[in-house]
């Protein structure tokens, strides 16, 4: 309950508030704007979903950056673009200072976000989101653009749009406006500290303006400096440990399950082939190395049995004893730190013809300096170290090192070493429009619109698997001048050689032109006049994402090493822990058509009806339409409905990226149900050491992919029904509420051709599916089985050396002749009714139009007006709430849960991201509410306002039981108070915020830091004091 603490406090001083009411002018809610229509000063914009967000509404959630004025949105869902996310995505992620829009969940890209009305360029670098059961590439425009404290105000149409708008308005359209026209000056500074970091943040803004010409002509400036310190992970015991299952009771279901984000082989993994050593006595001649003084394993009288002690600070023990667990934490940042400049020109000027002139300049850049950890090493990629290795010489005595074979680097991952990713950015907008209104009282508008992104990405001091193989290669390495593996400390032990720089380039650019032309009166029916608006628009759209040398392919494992297909690109990148990435370069021309009428069918009655027609380059044209009916059903209540199709084109890299592969733990589903049926029909868990079919779940999975050309757009329906109350309410004693507003809207929408992938654990599954269709051929005896399995279901793969059933996308290592192939486990997928196959190496897994989403939801908002004997109030309650979200396959794919459902497939076998998907953590909480009190008296102002983030599920830690982990609700609440002053001759303004007043933190979930980044924030406590001064 301690989470709407805060919602109470602000609900239960309402009839307080009424006391003494007097009459105020109208809300401005739901008031006509931009947003919704295209036709110029069109009445059925109140009875569209909209919201808008004042700049007083804005300034009170506190919010310095775009991404962070998101969170405070009801509708906004997951924001895959946050800092933290980017530790998950490496290389590949959209690094930097980003952020973006995903209204309803219904995923990134499905927003489309305009900047004064006018479409916005796609941010220089594209992230994933897991769509389906696998992570695909998203692109969207960059919140963080755009310089929050610079709004005049932020509209937000809750419906499909693409009718008025055009592609990618699925589930609605967020406007950002910046004021123009504005004359004075004014200057304003902001410091911003924390509780429980030590970072300060400033931010600098100037707004100028000034008219010229008698008045004709408006210049007007704004400007923004922010400089925002880094917070380093460590700085915060909760998140610098790693290991977040110290947070669970004792005996918790969860134990065990995912909370725990340590590392294992925190130094190196080296396979000695020694096994009559204790220290390197496994099963398969493995040693762990620790670090001494830091991991518990490593001490002699208390540590694992067989421990030795290297004499540099390492220590060596079997693998079979134990495993060194470490916090990637320490040597992460929490946020990096940033810098960032923006700066808006307008120049508007009116002829003496009636005609005027507007024109935007607007540039953004920023840079920002991020640490994080290194990536971990694959097996049998670099050389292994000679037998003449220089520091086995230098190994103690009591070792009894006498080996003369080469040693493997089996795995690892340096403690104690990171790295740092420096990015920049730099945004450029040109708008050139003219408009005017013709003799005949059509009004016209035209722009031309001219934007680019560019991001330049540097990840310093990686390691580089040629590198490692050079320096075990080179004349050194019989020397002390070559790499000490034995010595962790990065000052002596020569590693300097081992590591590279990995940039990546990428740069997005917009062009576009578009005319209107439109009239509040084409013709006169007897409820009134019907407004006209005709228009057409052409953009051109470019992408490129320019890989460095080490990750695109240029520079190859196999140029130094001698590897197998799967350790060479595409499947592997010579920069270690990094996905290996093509170098992609699209481009796509749209032209549109588009109509859009205002009809009063009575004096009650007003619809909208919007057509619009648009010609992709690279994807099947589209025609969508928009209906919209508002009732005016009484003075004080309108019922609204609306119904439209709209759609989303494949994005450039979806369709363009030559090829992609990425590694992670999946499930083998071969291997688990040759297991179940090994243990007699028992779903036994896997093992923790690695065997064949008792340990099923496999860490390198790949996943393989290319672009595909021939994807369809993404097709929605859009449907919504609600009304808006203006309700008159006599309190007795003339007191009566007649600026109260209350809206509400049920809405739908379903998505058809959602682009996704299947994923690699529905492919696994799918695999058995496809050898349980092929069956074993009568088979009854292991010979027979091998001849049938042989001959139907051994197909070798000349690009992956691998080997599949056909209409199988599963690449799995040899079974047949190899050390795997014994009676025991051949019986046991005879038993199961399947051919065999060895452990899943790769996954082919495509861009498919693969699925229908179907999410449903309500809005509910309430807005308060008035004035009392103590002031001005104004009271927000905004709740929004998605009931359903589905998400079916398409047929191949459904095939998949009818065997299970039937029985063809064991019950414990699921199909991921799939049917009710608000219980998966992709989705994010069903439901949002914010509270918002603004208060004015003369001088005086004050507001509260809290948001309440509503529970979710974390697939990632699933109980003993099977359930999914409960991400908790979160509330946070921020108080601020200012005052207004003379300061000589000038009007200033100071203003004190206190933001999350009760220090609330993120609640636990399976993070990078133990939280959901993608939707909470966990900074706790912070302040900042803002003063302001006109001129």
């Amino acid at each position: 309950m301690k989470h709407y603490r805060y919602l109470l406090t602000l609900l239960i001083s309402m009839p307080f508030l009424l006391v003494a009411q007097d009459d105020s002018e109208e809300s401005d809610v739901e008031e006509v704007v931009v947003v919704g229509s295209q036709i110029k000063g069109a009445s059925i914009t109140g009875a569209l979903p909209v919201t808008v967000l004042s700049a007083d509404d804005i300034e009170i959630t506190g919010s310095l950056d775009g991404d962070e004025l998101v969170e405070n949105l009801v509708e906004q869902g997951l924001n895959f673009f946050n800092e933290q996310e980017q530790t998950s995505g490496g290389v590949n992620a959209a690094r930097g200072d980003s952020g973006a829009y995903n209204l309803r969940s219904m995923g990134v890209g499905n927003t489309l976000t305009l900047l004064n009305g006018r479409r916005l360029v796609m941010n220089a670098g594209y992230q994933t989101e897991y769509i389906g059961g696998d992570f695909v590439p998203t692109m969207t425009a960059n919140t963080n653009g755009i310089p929050v404290l610079g709004l005049d105000r932020l509209e937000i149409l809750k419906d499909g749009a693409s009718a008025i708008y055009g592609a990618d308005a699925v589930a609605g359209v967020v406007n950002n406006v910046i004021q123009t026209d504005f004359e004075g000056l004014t200057i304003s500074t902001r410091t911003t500290g924390h509780d429980n970091f030590d970072a300060v943040d400033t931010d600098l803004n100037v707004k100028y303006g000034v008219f010229l010409n008698d008045g004709k002509t408006n210049v007007s400036v704004f400007a923004s400096v922010r400089d925002r310190e880094q917070i380093r992970a460590c700085e915060d015991d909760r998140w610098c440990d790693g290991n977040y299952e110290r947070f669970l009771p004792a005996g918790s279901p969860f134990l065990g399950k995912g909370l725990d984000n340590t590392y294992s082989a925190p130094w190196y993994q080296l396979d000695f082939n020694m096994s009559n050593r204790p220290w390197a006595a496994s099963k398969d001649d493995e040693a762990e190395m620790g670090i001494v003084g830091i991991h518990p394993e490593c001490d002699l009288t208390t540590g694992v049995p067989g421990v030795a002690h290297t004499g540099f600070g390492t220590c060596i023990y079997d693998t079979d004893e134990g495993s060194s667990r470490t916090s990637p934490q320490q040597l992460r940042d929490y946020r990096g730190a940033m810098k960032r400049h923006n700066l808006f020109i307008f120049i508007n000027h009116e002829f003496d013809n009636g005609t005027e002139l507007f024109t935007e300049i607007s540039s953004y850049e920023s840079k920002s300096r991020r640490s994080t950890t290194q990536g971990s090493f694959k097996s049998a990629i670099i050389k292994n170290i000679p037998a003449n290795y220089y520091w086995f010489t230098q190994l103690p005595a009591s070792m009894n090192y006498s080996n003369t074979k080469d040693v493997a680097i089996d795995a690892g991952r340096p403690y104690n070493k990171g790295r740092y990713i420096v990015n920049k950015k730099h945004d450029f907008r040109y708008v050139l429009g003219f408009r005017g209104e013709f003799n005949n009282g059509w009004n016209w508008e035209t722009a031309v619109v001219n934007s680019k992104a560019v991001m330049h990405d540097l990840a310093r001091d990686r390691f580089s698997y040629q590198n490692f193989y050079n320096e075990f290669e080179s004349d050194l390495v019989t020397t002390d001048q070559v790499f000490n593996i034995f010595d962790p400390n990065w000052e002596t032990n020569n590693g300097d050689r081992l590591f590279a720089d990995v940039r990546r380039d990428d740069r997005s650019t917009l062009k576009m032109f578009d005319a209107k032309f439109s009239t509040s009166e084409l013709t006169q029916l007897p409820a009134g006049p019907v407004a006209m608006l005709l228009g057409f628009e052409i953009r051109k759209e470019t992408y490129l994402d320019n890989r460095d040398d080490l990750l695109d392919g240029t520079i190859r494992n196999s140029d130094f090493a001698s590897v197998s297909s799967t350790r060479d690109h595409p499947f592997s990148a010579v920069a270690v822990g990094s996905s290996p990435t093509g170098d992609v370069e699209g481009e796509k021309t749209v032209r549109s058509f588009f109509v859009e009428l205002q009809v009063p069918v009575t004096e009650k009655i007003d619809t909208q009806i919007a057509v619009r027609h648009e010609n992709f380059t690279d994807s099947k044209s589209t025609t969508v339409g928009k209906f919209a009916v508002g009732y005016d059903v009484a003075d004080w209540i309108m019922m609204r409905a609306s119904t439209s199709t709209s759609f989303r084109t494949p994005n450039i890299i979806q369709v363009n990226q030559k090829e992609v592969a990425r590694t992670g733990t999946r499930t083998d589903a071969l291997m688990q149900i040759a297991n179940y049926y090994e243990n007699n029909q028992t779903n036994v868990a896997t093992t923790t050491k690695s065997a064949f079919i008792s340990d099923y779940s496999i860490p390198n999975t790949l996943r393989y992919a290319t672009g595909a050309s021939g994807l369809l757009p993404e097709e929605s329906t859009n449907s919504s029904v609600g009304f808006v109350m203006n309700p008159i309410i006599p309190l007795g004693s003339g007191i009566v509420i007649d600026s109260l507003t209350i809206t509400y809207d049920y809405w739908t929408v379903e998505k058809e051709n959602t682009i996704g992938l299947f994923g690699r654990g529905n492919q696994s599954v799918y695999d058995v599916l496809v050898r349980k269709q092929l069956g074993v051929g009568g088979a009854t005896t292991l010979a027979q089985l091998e001849t049938f399995c042989k001959a139907n279901a051994n197909s070798l793969d000349a690009q992956t050396g691998k080997y599949y059933v056909p209409g199988s996308n599963v690449y799995r290592d040899a079974y047949w002749g190899s050390s795997d192939q014994t009676d025991a486990h051949s019986q046991a997928f005879l038993d199961a009714g399947v051919c065999p196959g060895g452990e899943q190496d790769v996954v082919k897994d495509e861009y498919l139009n693969l699925a229908t989403r179907e999410i449903k939801g309500q809005d509910i908002s309430v807005y308060y007006d008035f004035e009392t004997d103590l002031g001005e109030f104004r009271v927000t309650v905004q709740n929004s709430e998605t009931t359903e979200f589905y998400q079916t396959p398409i047929a191949r794919f459904n095939a998949v849960q009818s065997a299970i459902n039937n029985g063809t497939l064991p019950a414990f076998f699921k199909v991921e991201g799939y049917g009710d998907i608000l219980a998966i953590d992709t989705t994010g909480p069903k439901d949002k509410q914010t509270v918002k009190v603004n208060y004015r008296n003369g001088n005086w102002g004050a507001s509260l306002s809290a948001l309440r983030i509503g529970e979710a599920y974390d697939l990632g830690v699933v109980s003993t039981a099977g359930d999914p982990w409960k991400i908790e609700a979160m509330t946070t609440a921020n108080l601020s108070v200012y005052r207004k002053f003379d300061l000589y001759g000038k009007d200033a303004r100071v203003k004190l915020m206190i933001k999350n007043i009760a220090d609330e933190r993120a609640p636990l979930a399976d993070g990078y830091l133990g939280f959901m980044s993608d939707f909470h924030r966990d900074i706790g406590r912070h302040y900042y004091v803002d003063f302001k001064v006109d001129f």
